[in-house]
């Protein structure tokens, strides 16, 4: 578990501690607004190698190179011992853990000059290097014909282990077993299996291959199959349909699987990176043509040594294509980066911008991409950055998601106000509350007594002493101290009414505009009598109509929080408050 991630001086943050507890394998979805630092949280983990913290000028904080970087992990490991790990300009023992990769919006704005004067500017992807270095084609250096002259009389019975060799699946688990290869070769074994190959070749040379197969199955199988290392290597390879057509050949094919390996085991692990290449590169194209119906052919080449994705310019190609092509081919890049037993792939606000179908598909492959990781028993910790706060935004629908809110600063909730919202549809109260206390009135009401009784702070049953304390909390919001989230939106609701109220001039206006139900309808009456509220004021709904409501058994706190610290959301709520 990732118990608290913590950065020091990166991009725009100076100092946070994420307290977050994150589990492994399964989509972790952090949610903050816009400018709280999401994308600083991702620039941190770019910029980590193996031995440091690399940052690029601009990305220290203030912009300042004496502002110098870090970052700390909690890691409680499975064993439950905890891990204090820490990456520093001159050092890094997070990656001695973990494997980590970042994937982020490949799309750039280009600017194109004119000795004329003129410029112009149009949107650029960058190519995605899914492999860095292709690695040098190597031969297995396999000749059936010498596997069985070296095997003695009866080499005739051993199946041609190409049908292994050529089969690229099967040689990715090969690759994924040289410690079972190696140990196969060990003193003891070695003994054990010449010893079953000599009663193999004293049988009748001039018998067809079948007859010593079948003989093997019945004298010798099960003597193989108790032979540790070899039984692995026999086993996997009699999971694959390579044309063997009994368990004896599969053991046959291992016997001469583990020679080739031991007689030059570089060079068999050389074959097996470049086997494992072309594996990758043909799962990839698969899953590239899959998606690709641009009339621009996209796919795969090898420039410069290195595996690419070339796309065209952004004009060529549509935007929700462009996205989910160049978010596959990182998740791509991604997997063959994180190899080790714990691994941090950071998504930055990619998804936010997919349309819904291509959302799917990439939730899809999220999905896969953890499986794999599970089955080849790792742990993978997927980060999806996001502003789009999923009790809201019905954007990620994982089966097994997990919600982080980042942004829980200066938050004070207090359990009147809880109250108070829990109790508005109490009969003894609720046509007042609606409307002198969560809707502006000049009235007056006195429900002290019922507020009381429902463990709602007394003084509050007074529309005037409601509407202080809200005013107090606003002010708290406004010069970043702890405030209540609710309490701001009800004054900030309570605030725009009232502006809209004392703009109109007539007693009649203002008793048409008291009588209507619900803060837009009021608004759009005053603008019926003449009087036009600013558009902030509707825009702000997403504020004070959400906030004055109590949902049973959610997180109503973090969702709404999340939307009072935007900063542009702050800087409307001030102008109304100017």
């Amino acid at each position: 578990m990732i118990r608290i991630i913590e950065i020091e001086n990166i991009k725009g943050i100076a100092q946070k501690t994420f307290d977050l507890g994150i589990y492994p394998n399964k989509p972790s979805l952090l949610v903050a607004p816009n400018g709280f630092g999401k994308s600083s949280l991702a620039t941190a983990f770019n910029s980590m190698n193996n031995n440091r913290i690399i940052l690029a000028e601009d990305d220290f904080h203030s912009e300042n190179m004496n502002n110098l970087p870090r970052i700390a992990i909690e890691y409680v490991q499975e064993d439950k011992t905890v891990l204090n790990l820490e990456a520093t300009t001159n050092s890094n023992t997070i990656s001695s853990h973990f494997d980590y990769f970042v994937i982020n919006n490949l799309t750039k704005p280009k600017g194109i000059g004119s000795r004329f004067g003129n410029a112009t500017a149009r949107l650029e992807i960058k190519d995605v290097v899914l492999v860095d270095r292709i690695p040098t084609n190597t031969p297995f250096g396999y000749s059936f014909r010498n596997s069985k002259d070296a095997f003695g009389n009866c080499g005739k019975v051993l199946p041609n282990a190409n049908s292994v060799l050529n089969n690229l699946v099967l040689v990715e688990k090969l690759s994924e077993n040289y410690q079972a290869l190696e140990r196969a070769n060990g003193l003891l074994i070695q003994r054990r299996l010449n010893e079953i190959i000599a009663r193999i070749n004293v049988q009748d040379e001039t018998a067809t291959a079948n007859v010593l197969n079948n003989w093997v199955s019945l004298n010798c199988l099960n003597d193989l199959k108790q032979i540790n290392y070899l039984n692995t290597i026999g086993d996997l390879i009699n999971e694959f349909d390579i044309g063997y057509n009994c368990e004896a050949k599969s053991y046959l094919a291992a016997i001469q699987i583990a020679a080739l390996y031991n007689t030059n085991s570089n060079t068999f692990k050389a074959a097996c990176t470049f086997s494992n290449y072309r594996l990758d590169k043909q799962r990839f194209d698969e899953t590239l043509t899959t998606f690709n119906c641009t009339w621009r052919n996209i796919s795969t080449s090898q420039t410069a040594g290195k595996l690419v994705v070339k796309f065209p310019q952004a004009i060529h190609i549509s935007n929700g294509q462009r996205d989910i092509l160049t978010f596959i081919s990182m998740l791509f890049r991604a997997k063959r980066h994180l190899k080790k037993g714990a691994n941090i792939l950071i998504i930055d606000e990619v998804f936010d911008y997919l349309d819904d179908a291509n959302l799917t598909a990439a939730q899809y492959y999220i999905t896969q991409f953890i499986k794999d990781y599970k089955l080849a028993n790792k742990r993978i910790y997927p980060l999806i950055l996001t502003h789009l706060n999923p009790n809201y935004f019905k954007n990620f629908t994982f089966s097994n998601q997990k919600v982080y809110y980042l942004n829980k600063s200066n938050i004070q909730v207090a359990q009147g106000i809880i109250n108070l919202l829990r109790n508005r549809d109490d009969l003894t109260i609720k046509a007042d509350v609606s409307k002198y206390l969560l809707h502006y009135d000049p009235g007056v009401i006195n429900k002290r007594a019922e507020f009381r009784a429902l463990s709602i702070p007394e003084l509050w049953g007074e529309n005037d002493n409601f509407e202080n304390h809200v005013n107090n909390e606003v002010q708290n919001y406004l010069t970043d101290i702890p405030y209540d989230p609710f309490a701001v939106c009800g004054a900030l609701r309570l605030k725009i009414e009232r502006i809209a109220y004392d703009k109109l001039q007539s007693p009649e206006a203002r008793t048409a505009f008291i009588g209507v139900h619900k803060t837009r309808s009021k608004l759009e009456k005053a603008e019926e009598m003449g009087i036009v509220s600013p558009e902030s004021h509707y825009l702000l709904g997403i504020i004070y109509n959400e906030g004055m409501h109590w949902r049973l058994n959610q997180d109503n706190v973090s969702p709404i929080a999340s939307k009072l610290e935007n900063l542009t959301i702050k800087k409307l709520i001030t102008d109304v408050f100017a």
